[in-house]
């Protein structure tokens, strides 16, 4: 494994933890949304 294949996969598997927080979050505030409105 050469450092860039590293930095590379660091960034990707950085991206997808963020994408999975973020849409974590997206989720949470539709089902509160939701929620408040019943």
């Amino acid at each position: 494994m050469t450092p860039s294949l590293i930095n590379f996969f660091g960034s990707v598997w950085g991206a997808l933890v963020l994408g999975s927080l973020f849409a974590a979050l997206i989720v949470i505030s539709q089902a509160d949304k939701v929620k408040r409105r019943s």
